[in-house]
């Protein structure tokens, strides 16, 4: 796996891509990189157009590369093994059927890896997962994440050999064997609560009570701080939902936005029905989950593949200056830590259901990439 940190200018990644694509061990490249004026979506199509290798991507709020964060730049990855690169549109289109886009070709062609990136925003993003679950089960080990940003200066922040794209998901499948950990270490407070009410990713009725008000008075119970909509972002950043599993970790969810009615806004779909718990972050039991999900991954021996890691901004933001520990959690090997720090997280290790999450940590072992 051949890994360059470029500057975020249009010059220097065309020189990067160039240079990386010319070793005649590439095969693929994976582009990731963050958003900054000097580089808009136009720059990157007319770069993709100049590039022959099967090539995706997409535009993350920070990335990974050589186990440090990136918060202004690029990292190209060149691939050894040759990907198969599927765009998927329409992730805002209610009653959209996604497994017309999907085949039995990467079974057929023994790939047993999937990369999954989807546009953060998108509404029917769960959907898409669920088709991704229907067709190929446990046949592929999936890994992925949502690109955006959250001041939305990129809508089109996801990359393919067909250009840049928005509202869509890039599937991205190969020959190659790999490994999964998922693990989120949020503890509960509260709960469980009855989801009585809900519309996709927004969380409108708790137990029959308005959403705002019921997480309000446990988060301001916990706290003794006041919470309002003002300071909604800096606050639930430490309290997300967890979404009840049997035999399994919770999924969470992250609300980041309170409505004029009193719902929540979060990352991920709420549906009606189900049980939720307000979960409560500390920085000691974050950073075991990241490393459990590495020890998950390797199955505690030395990785024999490279490190890729997926994990969630919001993690970040809470975490601060300690984001470090949790790095070196993920970083025990001397493997090159690749990945991108993402909105909402996508993983299934091959044993169980494909889900997206929140604020989880991510992390794959891939051999011959």
């Amino acid at each position: 796996m051949n890994i360059e940190r470029t500057e975020l200018t249009a010059d220097e990644l065309r020189d990067t891509i160039r240079r990386i694509e010319s070793d005649p061990l590439v095969s693929g490249l994976l582009v990731l990189t963050t958003a900054l004026e000097e580089l808009s979506p136009d720059d990157i199509d007319s770069i993709i157009d100049e590039t022959t290798l099967p090539l995706f991507g997409g535009v993350f709020p920070q990335l990974l590369a050589c186990g440090e964060t990136v918060e202004t730049g690029a990292v190209v990855v060149g691939l050894e093994r040759e990907p198969t690169v599927s765009v998927i549109p329409g992730l805002d289109e209610p009653g959209k059927q996604y497994e017309t886009f999907l085949d039995d070709g990467p079974l057929e062609c023994g790939h047993d890896t999937g990369f999954v990136f989807v546009d953060a925003f998108a509404d029917r993003i769960e959907a898409f997962i669920e088709a991704l679950f229907r067709t190929y089960g446990t046949a592929l080990n999936f890994v992925g994440g949502g690109a955006g940003t959250f001041e939305g200066e990129y809508e089109q922040c996801l990359f393919s050999n067909e250009g840049v794209h928005q509202d869509t998901a890039v599937f991205v499948t190969f020959d190659a064997d790999s490994d999964v950990g998922v693990r989120h270490g949020w503890t509960e407070v509260a709960g469980p609560f009855r989801v009585t009410e809900s519309n996709g990713t927004q969380l409108i009725e708790l137990g029959g009570d308005r959403a705002f008000d019921v997480y309000q008075r446990v988060v301001e119970d916990d706290t003794g701080q006041e919470l309002t909509r003002q300071n909604f972002f800096e606050v639930a950043k430490s309290y997300p939902f967890g979404i009840s599993r049997l035999h399994d970790e919770q999924v969470v969810r992250d609300p980041y936005e309170v409505t004029d009615d009193g719902a929540l806004n979060c990352f991920g779909n709420v549906p009606e029905g189900e049980f939720v718990h307000i979960l409560r972050g500390d920085p000691d039991a974050l950073i075991d989950a990241a490393g459990n999900a590495y020890d998950e991954a390797t199955g505690g021996v030395e990785p024999s593949g490279n490190v890729l890691f997926f994990d969630c901004i919001s993690r970040v933001l809470y975490l601060e200056s300690a984001f470090e520990r949790e790095l070196d959690a993920v970083g025990q090997s001397n493997d090159p830590v690749v990945g991108a720090l993402t909105i909402g997280e996508v993983a299934n290790g091959g044993t169980g259901n494909l889900e997206f999450y929140n604020k989880t940590a991510v992390v794959s072992i891939v051999d011959g990439l």
